[in-house]
């Protein structure tokens, strides 16, 4: 019987290690698994936080976009006011000139008169011409200031959107 009881010994410790085996493989690959999980868990966490980070830099880039445009057009007002103040003020010399024009031919010595008042006209006229053209000018350049402007926010919003979503 000894040799029974060895062989038995020998046999339940065989497979007692191919159990031991068995469990060590499962093991090992559950902790494969475990670690590939919390390996996904960990990304799908990152994805989260850079989505919450994406939209917050969206919103704050929407705002900066939304202030950028209304003082581009504020200050595209500024110049049609500036220009309207600047024709207003060219009408009222013309009109001024144009009274002064009156006086001047109702007067007694109305031929030395016409010809002071036709030179004093013309250059009333060519102030009151040059007055319109300055101020044309002025809006004009006030107007490519501004349009300057909406180009340079909408080329820097361009690239940072572009920036920020990796585009070209």
């Amino acid at each position: 019987m000894s040799e029974n009881e060895k062989s038995v010994t020998d046999k339940a410790a065989e497979i007692a290690g191919q159990a031991v085996h068995a469990v060590t493989e499962k093991l090992t690959d559950l902790k494969a698994e475990a670690s590939e999980a919390i390996d996904d868990l960990k990304a799908k966490a990152s994805e989260l936080i850079s989505d919450e980070k994406i939209n917050e830099v969206k919103a704050q880039a929407t705002e900066k976009i939304a202030d950028l445009k209304e003082d581009a057009s504020e200050a595209v007002e500024a110049a049609k006011a500036k220009a309207q103040e600047f024709a207003a003020e060219a009408v009222a010399t013309v009109d001024n000139l144009k009274e002064k024009a009156t006086e001047f031919m109702k007067s007694e010595n109305v031929d030395a008169m016409k010809a002071e008042a036709a030179e004093k006209f013309e250059d009333l006229k060519s102030d009151a011409s040059e007055a319109v053209d300055a101020a044309r000018a002025k809006a004009q350049e006030l107007a490519n200031e501004a349009s300057e402007t909406m180009a340079e926010v909408t080329q820097k919003a361009k690239g940072f959107w572009s920036n920020l979503f990796g585009g070209k």
